[in-house]
């Protein structure tokens, strides 16, 4: 009987224990990060790195700190202390490589990059979904070659992707951003921000409707109207932001000091790199004051700094006839007739002083003067290759600006052959259309300076 009675009772024991350790409820995400260190630091560490890009300039080396950082969370979760600190020193160990195979890819793929960054402001992501998800999953397989030493294939690859994505800015444009606006205002409808930003969705609204009116009164203004589709676009995902902020501030139920804490510690973080603590016991316009006028001191030493280093560098790889040539050819030019650049060793000719019959291509006789120089200009440098662009102002549509700045760019390359006798083999020619303004188009001035024809001079 007494045997009978100790086993039911250390059953009902078990039974009980197994029971109370089912019931231990799962930490969620969120609880992981608040009570692990370790992974909180893995956590910030890779949100970091993929502000910087990353996920797509160092995509192997970002999956494998992703998947420790999950693996960590999950440990944690299941209340595997000792596997999750592992997991989370794996990650943190990881971190130094990712973020230098990330800076590799920014210096080995700058051209890239600003090609790509044209393109995703100009709307390619959403007028053109398929093709730049194609051209980004390119841009990860050339990054993915960085972290593995293939640096010959990726400068092999660097043309085809700066063409891809000057292909998706160019057809992103003349899609124009009108259809980019009205999706993003939507998506802001859809995520709650007439009710979260009501402010900014309203100004979003106002703009892509001003776009609209631009458009009903007068089709050809399509500049001025996608001036406003753009602020649109820009203040509907600014009203997303405000709108996720806003919802997780409730989630978490921070009162108004704790908004202004998170505020602080924001001011805080961008900061950092500063050195010094924020006078948070100030007031909050003298705080945003003196931060930017530290930030604007170190912009001014970094340009000063860059200027001087590119001058020296300049200097040190022209051979003294070199030197002798530039000088030469900067001195061929009035300043109605060209501005002239050195870029490194190459020479770049950016000719405002062409007149052409209003939606012509012509060359007529008051343009040979000049057309003589860029000839002599050419020729001082016999082993270099010339790329002819041509560049309008924003008056008139976006196709024939286009279609119009290749004509007058083969009209010059086609003097400089036939005239100038330069091998053709050397020349190649481009047309940007209103593009890569260098100035305003709102004054007659900057019009000016846009409409031109640029030689650049590639010296070997």
């Amino acid at each position: 009987m007494l045997k009978n009675l100790i086993r039911i009772s250390t059953g009902l024991f078990i039974a009980v224990l197994l029971t109370a350790c089912a019931s231990t409820p799962k930490l969620s995400n969120e609880q992981v990060l608040e009570q692990n260190e370790q992974i909180a630091q893995l956590d910030k560490a890779l949100q970091d790195a993929r502000a910087q890009g990353a996920d797509y300039l160092a995509p192997d080396g970002y999956k494998t700190v992703s998947g420790y950082l999950d693996q960590a969370i999950e440990e944690a979760a299941g209340g595997r202390d000792e596997a999750a600190n592992s997991s989370a020193r794996l990650g943190l160990n990881s971190m130094k490589k990712l973020n230098s195979d990330t800076e590799k890819s920014k210096d080995l793929l700058r051209e890239v990059l600003a090609a790509r960054e044209r393109a995703l402001d100009a709307g390619a992501a959403t007028v053109l979904t398929k093709d730049t998800s194609e051209q980004e999953t390119e841009l990860r397989k050339t990054a993915a070659m960085v972290e593995r030493g293939r640096l010959e294939d990726v400068k092999k690859r660097r043309p085809k992707l700066i063409a891809g994505y000057e292909r998706l800015e160019l057809l992103s444009l003349k899609e124009g951003t009108m259809d980019t606006a009205k999706t993003a205002l939507e998506k802001a409808r859809e995520n709650g921000a007439a009710k979260y930003a009501p402010k900014t969705y309203k100004l979003a609204s106002e703009e892509l409707n001003l776009a609209l009116s631009v458009l009903d009164a007068d089709r050809t203004k399509t500049e001025k109207a996608n001036t406003h589709a753009s602020r649109a676009k820009w203040l509907a995902e600014r009203s997303i932001v405000i709108t996720e902020l806003i919802k997780d501030f409730k989630r978490r139920d921070y009162t108004d000091e704790e908004v202004l804490l998170w505020y602080q510690a924001q001011l805080g973080e961008v900061a950092t790199p500063l050195g010094k603590e924020l006078p948070f016991n100030r007031d909050n316009r003298e705080v945003v004051i003196g931060l930017r006028n530290s930030i604007e001191e170190l912009i001014k030493q970094r340009d000063e700094t860059a200027i001087a280093s590119s001058q020296y560098e300049q200097e040190l790889s022209l051979t003294e006839e070199q030197k002798r040539s530039i000088a030469k050819v900067e001195s061929m030019f009035s300043p109605n007739e060209a501005s002239v650049y050195q870029q490194r060793k190459n020479v770049l000719i950016a000719a405002h002083g062409f007149r052409f019959p209003p939606g012509g291509s012509e060359l007529e006789a008051d343009n040979f003067a000049l057309l003589n120089k860029i000839i002599q200009a050419v020729k001082t440098f016999p082993n270099s290759m010339i790329k002819v662009s041509g560049h309008t102002d924003s008056t008139g549509s976006d196709a024939l600006n286009l279609k119009l700045s290749e004509e007058r760019a083969t009209k010059v390359a086609r003097f400089l052959t036939e005239v100038g006798g330069i091998d053709a083999g050397r020349i190649s020619v481009y047309g940007y259309g209103e593009s890569r303004p260098v100035a305003s188009n709102d004054t007659p001035e900057g019009r000016s300076a846009n409409r031109r024809v640029e030689i650049l001079i590639e010296n070997p």
